[in-house]
C-alpha cells in the first residue's frame, strides 16, 4: 500500500512536467541561487515558557534567490510545526524554523520566486495538565500568543517595504502559511478577525467562571493593546496593518470553524485523512505520546467544508486545474482547495524527516536530556512517520508544492489561471440525448487523449455534479431542475465544453 501510494505521488510529480513553466508556480530559479540568512530580529513578546512571563525576542530566516530580480516581490511567511513547545523539549524530532521539512518547502518557494521568511513564535504550554481545561486553557493561550506573532511579521515587513525595503517586498502581495502547529496558526491568524471570537463559549473556563484568553493582559489577536495598561502586550510595528491576501495550511487545524465569515482571505489545505493527532475533520486534539485529549478542533475537511460554502476560496476556485487538482479531487467530495493524504501510514507529517543518528549525538552532550528522552523523542516522532526518510519525504513535498504554490500565486494575482496545455477538444465529444431527462451519455472520440473528469455546472456557473473518468463511454444519471447547463470535460491534454438542455 505505502508503495503504492508513493507511486501515485512520484507519478503527479512527474506528470505535472506537461504544464506550461509559469513564475512562483513552477520552479524557475536554480536552488544553489537560493541564499538563507539566520536569525534576523522581527519583534518580541511575552513568554510564559519558564512559568513566569519574559520578553523574549523573536527571530526569523530569510531565502531569497538572487537570479530574481524583480523589484517588488511577493512574499510567503512560514511558521513550522512543534505542538507549541521547543524542539525536543516537546519530546518529538520537530520543532524549529531549521527543520528539514520546513528548509525544504522555503527553499522551494524561493526558487519559485518568492521572498520567504521562516518565523520563531512564542512557545509554551502544559500538556500535563490534570484536567482537560487545563489544557485547553494552556494550549488556547499558546495558538493566541503564535498569532500575535504572526501578525507583528507581517508588520514588520509591511513597515519595511515602507521604509528601506530591504527584502524588495510588495507589500500588497503577502501570504501566510505553515505545517504542523504552524498550520493551526495561520488558519486561526485567517478567521479571528475580531476579539469576541476567542470568547466562544468553548474557550470560557466555567470552573474558574473566566474567559481563557485574557486580552486585557496579553493585548488583542494582533499583539497590541486592548487598554493602555495592557501588561504583556507589545506594539510590534503597530502604525503598520497586520492583514495579508492568503494562507494556507498544512496538516494543523482550526480551533472552532465559528471564527470563519464570509470575506476573509482564502484558505488553502492540505491533511492527512487518517491523522492520529489533528483530525481531517471535527474531532479532538490528541498530544503525541500520551493518552490526554486536548480540545475539539476542526481540522482540512471541516475548515475547507465551510470555506467553500462562505466562498472565501473564489479567488482561486475553479482557476487550477493540473494533475494535482485531479488527484486531490478523487478524494476531497468537491472541496475545491482542499488535498487529502490518503493512507493510515501517512495520517501525520509524511513530508517530514529528521536524521535520529544526529539527534542522538546532539543531545548526547546536553544535560538537559537523558539517554531515555532522547529514546522516547526519536520514538514518538517515528509514531506519527513509521516509514520516515528524506526520499519519501521529497516525493510528498514535490505534491504540497504542485497543489498549493498555483492557488497561492492565482489568489495574489500573480497568474490568472494554471492548468493543462489548453486544447479545445470540444468537436471530439458527443453528448446525448438532446434534450436530456433522466440521464446523458458522454462519448470521447479522440483515442488518444482520455478524459479526466467531467463537471456539470448551471447557467449560472454553479457545479452540479463532478464525475472523476478515464473511460472513452460514460453514462451519467440526471437528478436536477429542467434548463442549460454547460458540460465542462478535462482531458489529459485539453478541455471541451458542451451544452446540455435538460427538461
Amino acid at each position: 500500500m505505502m508503495k503504492k501510494l508513493l507511486l501515485i505521488a512520484a507519478l503527479v510529480t512527474a506528470t505535472a512536467g506537461f504544464s506550461q513553466t509559469t513564475k512562483y508556480v513552477n520552479d524557475v530559479h536554480t536552488r544553489a541561487s537560493v541564499s538563507r540568512t539566520n536569525n534576523i530580529f522581527y519583534a518580541d513578546g511575552y513568554s510564559v515558557l519558564t512559568g513566569v512571563p519574559t520578553l523574549d525576542s523573536l527571530y526569523m530566516d530569510m531565502y531569497v534567490s538572487s537570479e530574481n530580480t524583480d523589484a517588488a516581490k511577493p512574499l510567503i511567511i512560514y511558521c513550522h510545526t512543534g505542538s507549541f513547545l521547543p524542539r525536543y523539549i516537546n519530546q518529538l524530532a520537530t520543532g524549529g524554523k531549521d527543520d528539514s521539512a520546513t528548509v525544504e518547502m522555503c527553499m522551494r518557494f524561493a526558487q519559485k520566486g518568492y521572498v520567504v521568511a521562516s518565523i520563531s513564535y512564542r512557545t509554551g504550554w502544559n500538556p500535563g495538565a490534570t484536567t482537560e481545561t487545563g489544557r485547553k486553557s494552556s494550549i488556547i493561550n499558546a495558538a493566541y500568543k503564535g498569532v500575535q506573532d504572526l501578525s507583528a511579521a507581517v508588520r514588520y515587513f509591511k513597515r519595511d517595504a515602507a521604509g528601506s525595503n530591504t527584502w524588495k517586498i510588495d507589500s500588497t502581495k503577502i501570504c501566510v502559511g505553515g505545517q504542523g502547529t504552524g498550520g493551526y496558526l495561520t488558519s486561526a491568524y485567517a478567521s479571528l478577525d475580531n476579539q469576541d471570537e476567542i470568547k466562544i463559549d468553548k474557550f470560557f473556563d466555567f470552573d474558574n467562571n473566566k474567559i481563557m484568553v485574557n486580552d486585557t493582559i496579553w493585548g488583542d489577536r494582533m499583539g497590541l493593546p486592548i487598554v493602555p495598561s495592557t501588561p504583556y502586550a507589545r506594539s510590534n510595528w503597530s502604525s503598520h496593518t497586520s492583514n495579508s491576501q492568503v494562507a494556507f495550511n498544512i496538516g494543523g487545524a482550526m480551533g472552532d470553524t465559528s471564527w470563519m465569515d464570509a470575506g476573509e482571505i482564502p484558505l488553502i489545505c492540505v491533511h492527512g485523512i487518517y491523522d492520529p493527532f489533528a483530525p481531517y475533520k471535527t474531532g479532538v486534539v490528541k498530544v503525541p505520546g500520551t493518552p490526554l485529549n486536548v480540545v475539539e478542533v476542526s481540522g482540512g475537511y471541516s475548515i475547507m467544508e465551510k470555506e467553500n460554502a462562505l466562498g472565501n476560496n473564489a479567488p482561486y476556485k475553479g482557476k487550477v486545474y493540473d494533475r494535482y487538482t485531479f488527484r486531490a479531487n478523487q478524494l476531497n467530495d468537491g472541496l475545491e482547495g482542499l488535498f487529502p493524504i490518503d493512507g493510515v501510514a501517512n495520517g501525520s507529517g509524511p513530508w517530514e524527516w529528521w536524521d535520529s543518528v544526529r539527534i542522538r549525538q546532539v543531545l548526547t552532550f546536553s544535560p538537559r536530556f537523558t539517554q531515555k528522552d532522547i529514546t522516547t523523542i526519536n520514538g514518538n516522532s517515528s509514531l506519527s512517520n513509521p516509514f520516515m526518510s528524506k526520499t519519501r519525504a521529497l516525493a510528498y513535498i514535490d505534491t504540497l508544492q504542485g497543489y498549493i504554490a498555483p492557488r497561492i500565486a492565482v489568489s495574489l494575482g500573480l497568474t490568472a489561471s494554471v492548468g493543462l496545455k489548453t486544447l479545445d477538444l470540444s468537436d471530439d465529444v458527443s453528448v446525448y440525448p438532446v434534450p436530456a431527462s433522466n440521464n446523458i451519455t458522454v462519448r470521447n472520440m479522440n483515442t488518444t487523449n482520455a478524459m479526466q473528469e467531467v463537471v456539470l455546472r448551471d447557467i449560472n456557473g454553479r457545479e452540479v455534479l463532478r464525475t472523476p473518468t478515464s473511460k472513452s463511454f460514460l453514462s451519467i444519471p440526471l437528478n436536477i431542475p429542467a434548463g442549460v447547463y454547460f458540460l465542462n470535460i478535462q482531458f489529459d491534454n485539453g478541455t471541451a465544453t458542451k451544452k446540455v438542455i435538460v427538461d
